[in-house]
């Protein structure tokens, strides 16, 4: 199953409790207060629930950025 750029800014931005309008693939984690450590647990457990828990996302758990998630996505082959 693969998700597009629109789909994992949606998943991020609900993770954050943020409007998706507020993030784009340039967004960082500085640029979001509420993406602190407990906004990363949760995107990384959206994305661990979004796909099913098939990819292991130890590695993101130190990303600072959407563009990051986004690559990390693509070399699983799992982003559009």
């Amino acid at each position: 199953m693969k998700i597009t750029l629109e789909d994992l800014l949606k998943i991020i931005a609900k993770s954050l409790n943020i409007k998706v309008s507020k993030i784009s693939i340039k967004t960082k984690d500085t640029d979001l207060e509420e993406w602190d450590s407990l906004g990363q647990l949760s995107i990384i457990s959206a994305l661990d629930k979004k796909f099913k828990g098939k990819v292991k996302f130890d590695s993101v758990a130190s990303v600072a950025n959407i563009n990051s998630i986004a690559n990390f996505l693509k070399k699983k082959k799992l982003l559009k």
